[in-house]
C-alpha cells in the first residue's frame, strides 16, 4: 500500500471558512495525490456555510468520509421528508434552508423538495458513500466510537465490531469518547481517532488538561479531534503519514 499524508478533521458542522483556513495552515494541497482528506463525520448543521462545505468536499479527489450522527440524520430526513423538534434544536434547519430554500420545512415539519430533487439525490449519494470506520496499519478512524456490548455491567468492545450491523453502528455514533477512554471498550492494538464530542472534555480524564483547551487530545490509544467548532471557532487538523489503499 502506498504511503499517504492524511489530513484528518471532524465535526465541521457547516463551517467552510474555518475548515479551509485550518487545512491551508496544516499544508493540505488538494492537488497533491499523496494528500488525503479524512473527515470523521458531521459535515453539516449549526454553521451557515453548509453548501460551501458540500461543494468543497465533493470536489476533492482524494478523500475518506466517515458517517457521523448528523450525516445519518440528514439522510433520514431526506428519505422520510420529515423534520422533528430535535432536528431543529440540533441545527438542521439551517442546513435544510441552504440546500432546499427557506420554505422547505412547513409548520408541520414536512420537508418539501419540489425543484430541488437533484440536490436531495446528491446529498443522499454523499451520505451513502460514507463508511462507518476506516482502518490503516496503525489507526482506526470513526465518529463517536466503535460498537460495544455490555458484559457484567461493563461496556466492552464487540469482538466483531468490523462486521457489526447498522443498529450497532448507529448507537456507536452517539457514544462519547471521554466516557469510554481507559475502559475495556478501547482497542488494544491500534489507536482510535474520533470526534463527536469536543476535546475540551479531555479535562475530565487528564488533570493536566485545561477545560478551555480545544486542541487535539492525544491520549493512550486514543486521539480526539473535535474542536467544538461552533463554540471555539476552531477546526483541528490531525496530520498523519500512513499506508492506505489506492
Amino acid at each position: 500500500m502506498p504511503m499517504r499524508t492524511l489530513f484528518v478533521v471532524s465535526d465541521i458542522h457547516g463551517h467552510y471558512t474555518l475548515l479551509k483556513q485550518a487545512l491551508d495552515a496544516a499544508g493540505f494541497d488538494e492537488n497533491d495525490p499523496t494528500h488525503c482528506f479524512v473527515c470523521c463525520g458531521d459535515l453539516f448543521d449549526r454553521g451557515r456555510e453548509n453548501r460551501r462545505v458540500y461543494h468543497y468536499v465533493q470536489g476533492l479527489k482524494h478523500k475518506i468520509l466517515i458517517r457521523g450522527n448528523h450525516d445519518e440524520r440528514l439522510l433520514d430526513i431526506i428519505n422520510a421528508r420529515r423534520v422533528n423538534e430535535y432536528d431543529l434544536y440540533n441545527g438542521c434547519e439551517v442546513t435544510l434552508e441552504e440546500f432546499f430554500g427557506e420554505s422547505a420545512v412547513d409548520a408541520y415539519g414536512r420537508l418539501t423538495l419540489p425543484k430541488y430533487g437533484k440536490m436531495a439525490g446528491k446529498l443522499r449519494s454523499l451520505v451513502n458513500s460514507m463508511c462507518d470506520y476506516y482502518e490503516t496499519p496503525n489507526y482506526v478512524f470513526t465518529h463517536g466510537w466503535l460498537p460495544v456490548k455490555r458484559e457484567n455491567d461493563v461496556l466492552v468492545l464487540q469482538k466483531n465490531w468490523r462486521t457489526a450491523d447498522a443498529a450497532d453502528w448507529h448507537r456507536a455514533r452517539f457514544l462519547e469518547w471521554h466516557l469510554l477512554y481507559g475502559t475495556p471498550a478501547m482497542l488494544s492494538e491500534k489507536t482510535l481517532v474520533c470526534g463527536h464530542r469536543p476535546t475540551r472534555l479531555a479535562a475530565r480524564v487528564d488533570p493536566q488538561r485545561s477545560a478551555t483547551c480545544h486542541d487535539i487530545f492525544y491520549g493512550d490509544g486514543l486521539i480526539a479531534i473535535d474542536a467544538g467548532t461552533i463554540r471555539s471557532g476552531q477546526v483541528n487538523v490531525l496530520v498523519l503519514n500512513e499506508e492506505i489503499e489506492g
